[in-house]
């Protein structure tokens, strides 16, 4: 197998509006650290792969279209051969149509730049764990994690090429407080792992949609506000999951690589359960009420009428899966939007694979995709215009999941 890495940096000016938080109503005042495009290229028997990640809170189906398009004309290939993802970082931008087609062009670019620096690697697949730092934040007492840090490292002989990391936990160690732009811990991961092996490192999320970081600062008690975060917790988080990513990568064992890609569509269908009539009357009311100062009452009224604005002539929409063998023990399963970590958990628990890495925030952003109990116990990830989609979207994407993986094993 030859594999090739190459990175962008993709900060904008100071001054973007930063996504994540409706409570953020002032602009980014200051650059913490850079946002970055990073990206691997794979090549196998003829085969090849490309995977770029961004470090922004999600990829919209306007952005995967450009780069795709983009991508497949420079390298020539086809474009279920390609993936774009987003750590979910909450102190990224928020995307207009002109910076969307910018960072594609770079995304694009840079999975080139990684086409062309390709070498012959030996593949070695691990998985560690970190389950201390990361909290259910629908149930912080006792809702479903996923503990594990899966890492699949790409060697010359003792030195490391590029790592893999995956892990789930959102990208919201930093609040809504924060006004300085930062691709926040999985920046600090990738940075810390770079340090500690000389190569590069290249992390995706997994299915986070109900997992928040369990920092020194976080009150279990109010467990969604992340206003308590620091930049020294994400260097913090960084390092602990950087030194658990290397030590499971030390620890690994070697594979014979083999390279298989399979893709499908899930169709969900959009959920609408007011009119746009009543949702506008709902943001008529509010405006005449004393509520109308809270930015998230306002935040949240004006996304059911853009909501239902842009469905207004869709009833359903496709949700791409692709599922990327690297060995007979080693898969990565990628998913779009935002989704709750029983999902995720359910993949790995029935796929063929030893290390089955699971990735959410992967072509296509739409909001919360929960599993279907979460409607009846309501909260914000399974409540519209939070979640757009019918109940029984994460159980078809489970099941198309596991069908895939089971065909490309």
């Amino acid at each position: 197998m030859k594999v090739g890495y190459a990175s962008s940096i993709i900060t904008p000016p100071v001054g973007v509006r930063l996504s994540g938080y409706a409570s953020r109503v002032r602009p980014s005042e200051n650059i913490h650290d850079n946002l970055m495009c990073r990206a691997l290229y794979f090549e196998d028997d003829g085969g090849v792969f490309a995977i770029a990640v961004l470090d922004l809170i999600g990829v919209g189906f306007e952005l995967l279209d450009y780069f795709q398009n983009l991508a497949s004309n420079i390298l020539n290939i086809d474009k279920s051969m390609l993936t774009i993802a987003a750590t979910h970082t909450h102190a990224g931008p928020e995307l207009d149509q002109e910076l969307s087609k910018y960072i594609a062009r770079v995304a694009a670019g840079t999975v080139y730049m990684a086409s062309r620096r390709l070498e012959e690697v030996q593949l070695y697949s691990g998985v560690g764990s970190a389950g201390a730092i990361i909290v259910n934040r629908r149930n912080p007492s006792s809702g479903l994690l996923d503990p594990r840090v899966h890492v699949v490292s790409f060697k010359c002989g003792s030195a490391y090429k590029a790592l893999l990391v995956n892990f789930t936990c959102h990208a919201v160690v930093m609040g809504h407080n924060n006004l300085q732009i930062s691709a926040d811990y999985p920046g600090a991961l990738n940075r810390y792992v770079e340090m500690l092996t000389g190569a590069p490192s290249l992390f995706v999320n997994g299915t986070c949609g109900d997992v928040n970081p369990f920092t020194p600062r976080t009150d279990l008690t109010r467990v969604y506000d992340r206003s308590i975060g620091t930049f020294e917790d994400v260097e913090w988080m960084g390092r602990i999951l950087a030194c658990e990513s290397v030590k499971t990568a030390e620890l690994s064992t070697s594979e014979t690589p083999s390279l298989r890609v399979k893709n499908s569509i899930v169709k969900a269908k959009i959920w609408k359960p007011i009119t746009l009539e009543e949702a506008r009357r709902e943001l008529e009311t509010l405006e005449k009420s004393k509520e109308y100062s809270d930015p998230y009452r306002c935040y949240i009224a004006e996304a059911k009428i853009r909501v239902l604005e842009k469905f207004k002539e869709v009833e359903y929409i496709n949700l791409p899966i692709t599922v990327l063998a690297l060995s007979d023990a080693t898969a990565l399963v990628m998913l779009p939007s935002e989704i709750l970590v029983e999902v995720g958990l359910k993949i790995k628990e029935g796929s063929p694979f030893k290390n089955t890495l699971v990735a959410g925030y992967c072509n296509g952003y739409l909001g919360y995709i929960p599993i279907e109990k979460a409607y009846d116990e309501g909260g914000y990830e399974a409540t519209f215009p939070t979640c757009i989609v019918e109940r029984g979207t994460g159980e078809k994407l489970i099941e198309e999941s596991l069908k895939l993986l089971s065909e490309v094993y």
